[in-house]
C-alpha cells in the first residue's frame, strides 16, 4: 500500500488511528496505465502480444470473442 501511495494510485489519511488508504484515481485511469506498463515491460512494446498472450492463457468464449471483434472495430473508428 506505501509503494502505491508513493506512486500516486493511493491516498493515505491518518485521522485514526490505522492508516486509511482510498484510490487517488479512477479505476479506468489505473487500469489504463497499469496496461501499459505491462506492455512495456512484459511485451516489449507489443500489444498484439499481450492480446495474444491473454488469449491463449485461457478458453475465451465466442461471445466474448465477438464482443472483442466488436470493441476492435470501434476503436479503429476512433479519431487520431
Amino acid at each position: 500500500m506505501q509503494v502505491m501511495a508513493e506512486k500516486g494510485l493511493l491516498k493515505r489519511s491518518e485521522r485514526y488511528r490505522s492508516h486509511v488508504y482510498e484510490a487517488r484515481i479512477a479505476k479506468e485511469q489505473t487500469q489504463r496505465q497499469l496496461a501499459r506498463n505491462l506492455v512495456r515491460r512484459a511485451f516489449d512494446g507489443s500489444a498484439k502480444n499481450l492480446v495474444l498472450g491473454a488469449l491463449s492463457s485461457q478458453k475465451v468464449s465466442a461471445k466474448d470473442l465477438a464482443e472483442i471483434r466488436r470493441m476492435l472495430d470501434e476503436y479503429e473508428k476512433r479519431p487520431l
